[in-house]
């Protein structure tokens, strides 16, 4: 049972720390969105690209269907809801921001209630899924690896801004 609710541990801490702190993919969405003012916040790149901003409400929405979905609420994607634009202001980013932070301590709550039994669960309409199968843990981990894919994204977009060719 020890090793069992070992791997639940390790599943709640990989989500909380690729947010926080990042893994071996890069260093998290906190140090991606650190210090980040309006104007970088707001620039887009290409008529075609979401600006950081857009992004960060972007990770929010998805933080906020992996814990509906942990909870057992209902959930159904809203398309509007999903890549949502942001007033190109500070208080629009600070706005933002805070969503972000908000969602990702909503979806620690209902990780912090997970058992090792539910991680087997199936989870319905696993839409993203090339099977259209999943299981809850399938959903956690995609939820961190979501937040590794944005985090260098906003790195890069932070590097294209400064003037300087990504790494």
């Amino acid at each position: 049972m020890e090793r069992v609710d070992h791997i639940v541990s390790w599943v709640v801490d990989r989500c909380d720390q690729t947010y926080r702190a990042g893994n071996w993919a890069g260093r998290g969405v906190q140090a991606a969105v650190a210090d980040l003012g309006p104007q970088e916040a707001h620039w887009r790149p290409h008529p075609d690209q979401h600006t950081i901003a857009e992004i960060v409400l972007h990770m929010a929405y998805w933080k906020d269907a992996v814990a509906a979905r942990l909870s057992g609420a209902e959930w159904a994607y809203e398309e509007t809801q999903d890549w949502r634009q942001v007033e190109p202001t500070a208080a629009g980013l600070a706005a933002a921001l805070a969503e972000l932070a908000a969602a990702h301590g909503r979806l620690m709550a209902q990780l912090r209630m997970l058992t090792a039994a539910r991680l087997l669960d199936p989870v319905g309409n696993a839409w993203w899924s090339p099977s259209g199968r999943a299981l809850l843990i399938d959903l956690v981990v995609d939820v961190a690896t979501h937040d590794s894919y944005h985090a260098a994204q906003i790195f890069v977009l932070r590097r294209l801004h400064a003037g300087r060719p990504p790494a």
